[in-house]
């Protein structure tokens, strides 16, 4: 029965420590660092059918730092949200490129 007991207590703990904020040394939460994420758009060459898009997705979601990725078929553009700490625009089009769909950056239009 103690067994029992110590193996809950132990799981309990663990898992009120994966939820639980993290304090600093005043007792306050700290609060996580803040990315400054950056989206940026791509024309992709290339596209010709519906499978098109899920390689561009694919090869853009690699790059160290890429967050998010939308792929336009119709448009034949790219909307990525990365961490410019991480990557670069030129790493997410070198990715697209190497995939076999040159990428280039251009802005995005916003609504």
């Amino acid at each position: 029965m103690k067994r029992i007991v110590t193996i809950m207590l132990t799981v309990f703990a663990l898992a009120l420590a994966t939820v639980a904020p993290s304090f600093g040394a005043t007792g306050t939460p700290v609060a996580p660092a803040k990315t400054n994420m950056r989206t940026l758009g791509f024309a992709i060459e290339n596209m010709t059918c519906a499978l098109c898009p899920i390689t561009v997705r694919k090869a853009m979601k690699k790059v160290k730092g890429v967050k998010k990725v939308k792929v336009d078929f119709k448009t034949k553009t790219a909307t990525v949200t990365f961490d410019p700490a991480e990557t670069t625009a030129t790493a997410i089009a070198a990715a697209s490129a190497s995939a076999g769909y040159p990428a280039k950056a251009i802005e995005v239009k916003t609504q």
